[in-house]
């Protein structure tokens, strides 16, 4: 794929740089995939998407990642602290309107993780030197024009 070298280093800038940017994602998701811990952005990216539904859609998300995120035998479990499972646990079993941000404390928890430990091994992969490297392989054979 032909990207900017300056676009692949702005990933360096911050996890937040790095999952704003489509691509970016897309090598971020095969790394953790390799080291076994997708989940982890799986579950914040489900949560994100969850804050953007509909308030009739809520309830059935909140179910579906504690499901497959939080709950004791969840296929796809997330490290996380106890505090972090018994808010998600009380929002699965509440009766009034569903709270659309009641996995905020877990998102946020499961983010500093990636943030402090995924991101910065990801910086320091062979994946990430290499799709730097193509990419200033290729600002190197681009011809000047200018003969400076």
């Amino acid at each position: 794929k032909d990207i900017p070298l300056r676009r692949v280093k702005r990933w360096s800038f911050s996890l937040r740089e790095l999952l704003h940017d489509p691509i970016g994602r897309e090598q971020f998701t095969k790394f953790l995939e390799k080291e076994y811990s997708s989940e982890n952005l799986k579950f914040w990216e489900s949560v994100q998407q969850m804050k953007k539904l509909p308030q009739s859609e809520i309830k059935t998300a909140i179910n579906n990642i504690w499901l497959e995120y939080l709950c004791p035998d969840a296929p796809s479990p997330v490290n996380v602290d106890s505090k972090s499972v018994e808010l998600a646990k009380e929002a699965v079993k509440a009766t009034g309107p569903p709270n659309r941000w009641c996995f905020d404390v877990a998102a946020s928890h499961v983010y500093h993780l990636m943030t402090s430990d995924s991101y910065s091994r990801y910086l320091r992969s062979d994946m990430y030197k290499e799709f730097l490297n193509c990419s200033r392989k290729k600002v190197k054979s681009i011809p000047n024009l200018f003969g400076v």
